[in-house]
């Protein structure tokens, strides 16, 4: 080979080189423009420290100077947010609780000793009528507890005759009990318990010989007579036990 072509291959690989030199500068270039791209100048009343990277930087809301007051009567949006109050749940909580049961009522009680007064509906003796018949009659008075007329005059009244034993040579004198067993308050019969009347005459003597002996002269003599209780008459009987009226 030649001086000459030795010279040609050299300047062939030099020129050769010097392009694929010049190939690589540019790649290189171009990457570092893309992943650094050029500085951005910041303008004037930016704010303090933003970024010099040259990337664009996000504009910051701004912070609101006041705080926006919940209308209590706008529907709460999120967890933690006031509840709407509805129209007339003020007035509710205003007004307290009541219960709506009827209260119980306690019960009138009308004492042991008092004293009923009542009117026969019929006739009661001690020959016409037999023992363990019922008989009515009529509350004659209104019956009063501290001031206040709880069973009023003209309530129905039922008894019971306890005895009833008419006048002979030996039975003797002529007798009727009688007691008042209910009265009628409110359409309901209560039972009562009162004391026990005796209707007849009465042979006193200082022992059962002595009052015998005596009830023989009277019947002798004509003066013994049946009891007769007549219809309308009014009696006197006294409580025994309390009455209560719900």
């Amino acid at each position: 080979m030649t001086r000459k072509s030795i010279i040609t291959l050299l300047a062939v690989a030099v020129v050769t080189g010097a392009l694929v030199f010049d190939g690589l500068s540019r790649r290189h270039g171009n990457q570092s423009s893309s992943q650094n791209p050029p500085m951005t100048a910041t303008p004037a009343g930016a704010p303090t420290g933003a970024s010099n990277t040259g990337t664009d930087a996000q504009p910051t809301a701004p912070a609101s100077d006041t705080t926006t007051a919940t209308d209590p009567g706008q529907n709460a949006g999120p967890a933690g947010a006031s509840q709407p109050v509805q129209d007339g749940a003020i007035a509710d909580a205003a007004q307290p609780a009541t219960d709506d049961a009827p209260a119980a009522t306690q019960p009138i009680i009308v004492p042991a000793g008092t004293t009923l007064t009542i009117r026969l509906g019929e006739d009661l003796g001690s020959r016409i009528s037999e023992m363990g018949q019922r008989f009515s009659a009529t509350l004659d008075n209104d019956v009063v507890v501290n001031g206040e007329t709880v069973i009023a005059a003209g309530a129905a009244v039922f008894g019971k005759i306890v005895l009833a034993r008419p006048a002979g040579a030996v039975a003797g004198e002529a007798i009727l009990q009688l007691k008042v067993t209910a009265v009628n308050v409110n359409n309901a019969n209560l039972p009562v318990v009162t004391s026990l009347r005796s209707f007849g005459p009465q042979i006193k003597g200082k022992n059962k010989v002595g009052k015998f002996m005596k009830g023989l002269v009277k019947r002798a003599s004509g003066e013994e007579r049946e009891v007769l209780l007549a219809q309308q008459s009014a009696y006197n009987f006294t409580l025994q036990r309390r009455l209560e009226i719900q």
